[in-house]
């Protein structure tokens, strides 16, 4: 199999390089250091104490292994908040009596057998791009990326597209791509994680339809027959780093150190018609609005003819009309007319007549 590192730049290495060629993210990934320790947050997330104190109440989801994307693969999972899942983190041996009756998939009994920590990725810090958090990670990103999510209605509240990971060794999120066609990043605080990764064009090698994604640590050569002939990208991220991963990159991480990471999510003028053209978030979408008749009345939409609808044409339809709506707003900022512009350029057009695949 050919490997290549992850390169490594500081932010005037990156600057140049995305200033040369703006889509250099989607043909490979990088690391960026130094920039996300003038965030507010830096210090203060590295406290598990004032993780404790600030997100302790939250409900969340602790899973061994963070999900799962091969049919062989098992999970088991616990309902937590988060405080109590910060129990765990700081005595492990304990996690029989804290999470006594919590169980959801599987048992403690699974969990031994598993032989893999329970993982919280499932934490929700934002349904708003307004939310006063992103102050405390602010720059999100180093310059001359300049993210659109703020510009993209209803883009926190469809989907998470932020996290506060906090892993122990050996933690393990599998080998997948993330939805919506976003640019995903990894800013790590504390601890060690590595991250394998391969190129949308080696997905063929490392991802067959029946069976799932390849785990890149125990490859089966019976599943995944031509493997070998994927370029594995590989690197550590430590703090004060930032993994970035282009669009529609396969991603595996493990945490290799006790860890807390900032994972967040980025849609920006390369990645926008990807977005727009994304299933995920118009799926998502068009069931809430085919639960709510008055609001597709009120988007233009006849609750009848829904009923036997695809949910993502739905959805499409429904964002179609949010954005023709907004766009029509006089006071509008222009950067967020710019973008709502090419998002309703990027949406396919398709009849609300058309049932829900068979």
């Amino acid at each position: 199999m050919n490997e290549r590192a992850i390169p490594v730049l500081d932010e005037r290495e990156f600057k140049a390089m995305m200033t040369r060629d703006p889509e250099a993210l989607h043909r490979q990934p990088c690391i960026v250091t130094g920039y996300i320790e003038r965030w507010p947050a830096y210090s203060e997330w590295q406290c598990l104490d004032h993780l404790r104190a600030t997100f302790g109440a939250l409900a969340a989801f602790a899973k061994a292994p963070n999900f799962v994307t091969n049919i062989r693969a098992s999970l088991v999972s616990v309902e937590t908040t988060f405080e109590q899942y910060l129990d765990y983190i700081e005595h492990p041996e304990r996690v029989e009596q804290i999470y006594r009756d919590c169980w959801l998939e599987g048992d403690y009994a699974s969990f031994k057998a598993q032989g893999l920590p329970l993982y919280c990725g499932t934490l929700r810090l934002v349904r708003a791009a307004t939310d006063p958090l992103f102050d405390l990670l602010s720059p999100l990103v180093p310059e001359p990326m300049q993210p659109l999510n703020a510009s993209l209605p209803y883009y926190y509240s469809l989907f998470n597209h932020l996290w506060l990971l906090v892993s122990l060794p050996g933690s393990l999120t599998p080998l997948h791509t993330d939805n919506n066609g976003t640019i995903a990043l990894v800013s790590q605080l504390a601890g060690r994680k590595r991250a394998t990764l391969y190129a949308p064009h080696d997905l063929p090698h490392v991802r067959n339809p029946t069976v799932g994604f390849m785990d890149p640590l125990a490859p089966d050569p019976v599943d995944h027959p031509t493997y070998q002939q994927a370029v594995r990208w590989t690197g550590d991220i430590t703090p004060g780093m930032t993994l970035f991963i282009g669009t529609q990159w396969a991603h595996h991480v493990t945490t290799i150190e006790p860890s807390i990471s900032v994972s967040f999510d980025v849609v920006d003028a390369t990645n926008i018609d990807r977005y727009a053209a994304s299933k995920d978030w118009a799926r998502v979408f068009g069931e809430r609005v085919a639960r709510q008749p008055a609001v597709a009345a009120k988007l233009g939409l006849d609750p009848e003819a829904l009923v036997a609808c695809d949910p993502v044409i739905i959805g499409r339809r429904a964002m179609q009309a949010v954005l023709r709506a907004s766009l029509a707003e006089p006071g509008l900022d222009s950067a967020h007319r710019q973008a709502r512009q090419r998002y309703l350029a990027g949406i396919p057009v398709e009849p609300v007549s058309r049932t829900v695949d068979a």
